[in-house]
């Protein structure tokens, strides 16, 4: 007989999750009301059910209050509900009309949201003057967003009679005030990123005379205190990015002062020799920690090249690479290093430590050699004592369950004895002498590898030990 598996139909599924969210709504949405007759707080529950775009429903209410046994205080109940109501379903269409200005849609779309409602069984009437105070707002927003945008994008004022035709166009109000308020924001923000540009650039401040003639033949308001402003403020930046990336690239302050007084541009001297000084402070402390760690010591050959590597000597050049060198060479040569780079078998330039410290860490890197070829012998001799425990334990529990067969035999009354019995009690004596003969080996075995273990565990500690011995 053939058994057919039937699976659930996708609409028999889709029914069943939209059953299953519709109970777990209306328990929420029961649990919540239940919170709120607790509470007896009655414009809270008025502003929930015309925040919630739910038409006023005081005696449902009341109703279901009473029935879960409230007991708080019901006086002017009616009258702290309707003034909630009344202020929800004003924030709800004040809120609804806000974001539909913003958005730059057609007050008529009121509408659209009073069918929304109605098909999710949410009946409160439309609030239009709520709804156009929120949408006036959004609007004013919707447009000055729009200047702020034409101003940053370095467009004339004038740009709000296309924005004024493209809203009569759409049908929507065109807030000429607020569009120009934004404008005059972008506009600022337009001459403060020109400045902060030019900056950066290294472009002397002179720059926005060719700036503003150009701007001004756009029709474009000029702002020169907020360019100057920005200006002033990115050029000691400019000096102290350029003396970092100077101080690697082989230039100095002399080349970039004859260069900036060709341009007319302001000299920041000490933000350009502080930052060219550090940069080049830490390129030596890195030099120092580069060699220090397993190279000789080799600042004059650094310092011989400097030029060929683009970068200069300071006056502090030999103290900050020494610092550097002598603690990565006392990292690098220690016992504890030697005996681990001995271990992973990694070449170590012991040369490069003193000669006072030379004959311990070759023994110390010896010794981690040693150290490696006995953690290999310990792992297999450790593995062979665990398979021989494993061994006399298996062996050990066959040799008990036959031992108790051959006395159960031996105990019983009633057996049988014939030449079956007898050749059957024969072939038991002989396995458990077999088996007698196999426990004492293994045990010897065992015996001989958990020495082994042992003695590889003290020769290993010892290697490890011996390498702070002088």
């Amino acid at each position: 007989m053939t058994i057919s598996h039937h699976r659930p139909t996708p609409l028999i599924i889709i029914f069943f999750l939209l059953l299953t969210t519709i109970l777990l709504t209306g328990c929420q949405s029961t649990r919540e009301h239940i919170n709120d007759c607790k509470t007896g707080d009655w414009t809270k529950i008025g502003y929930k059910d015309g925040q919630g775009g739910r038409n006023q429903n005081f005696a449902e209410r009341k109703e279901f209050c009473d029935s879960v046994g409230s007991d708080k205080e019901k006086v002017d109940a009616l009258a702290r509900y309707q003034d909630g109501w009344t202020q929800g379903n004003w924030d709800l269409w004040s809120a609804t009309g806000n974001a539909d200005g913003r958005k730059g849609m057609q007050q008529s779309n009121v509408e659209r949201h009073a069918i929304n409602m109605s098909e999710k069984k949410e009946n409160a009437p439309i609030n239009r003057p709520a709804y156009d105070a929120g949408w006036l707002i959004g609007n004013a927003e919707y447009w000055e967003n729009w200047g702020k945008r034409d101003g940053t994008a370095g467009m004339p004022q004038r740009q709000q009679e296309a924005r004024n035709a493209e809203a009569n166009a759409k049908n929507i109000r065109f807030d000429q005030t607020a569009y120009i308020r934004g404008w005059q924001i972008g506009n600022r923000t337009f001459w403060q990123d020109a400045g902060f540009e030019d900056a950066r650039n290294g472009v002397p401040d002179s720059q926005l005379k060719t700036r503003a003639a150009a701007a001004q033949a756009m029709g474009v308001t000029v702002q020169e205190e907020a360019y100057h402003a920005a200006w002033e403020g990115e050029i000691p930046h400019y000096w102290t990015n350029l003396g970092t990336q100077d101080a690697v690239s082989g230039r100095d302050f002399a080349m970039r002062k004859a260069e900036a007084q060709r341009k007319g541009l302001r000299i920041f001297e000490t933000e350009y020799r502080t930052s060219w000084e550090n940069r080049l402070a830490a390129y030596w402390s890195q030099a120092g920690d580069e060699d220090g760690y397993g190279q000789p010591f080799q600042l004059e050959n650094r310092m011989n090249n400097a030029v060929r590597d683009g970068v200069f000597v300071i006056g502090r050049t030999r103290q900050l690479y020494t610092s550097a060198w002598e603690a990565q060479n006392a990292k690098y040569c220690n016992v504890d290093n030697g005996f681990t780079l001995g271990r992973s078998n990694s070449p170590m330039a012991i040369e490069v430590c003193s000669l006072a410290q030379q004959g311990a860490i070759k023994r110390a890197y010896l010794s981690g050699q040693d150290y490696e070829v006995l953690a290999v012998k310990y792992a297999r001799a450790d593995a062979e004592k665990e398979a021989l425990r494993h061994r006399v334990g298996d062996t050990r529990r066959k040799l008990d369950r036959l031992e108790r067969e051959i006395r159960s035999n031996l105990d019983n009354k009633q057996r049988v004895v014939n030449e079956e019995t007898t050749q059957q009690d024969k072939r038991r004596e002989r396995e458990r002498s077999e088996l007698s003969d196999d426990l004492r080996h293994s045990e010897r075995q065992l015996d001989e590898a958990r020495h082994h273990v042992e003695r590889y565990s003290d020769q290993m500690q010892r290697l490890r030990r011996d390498i702070y011995l002088n």
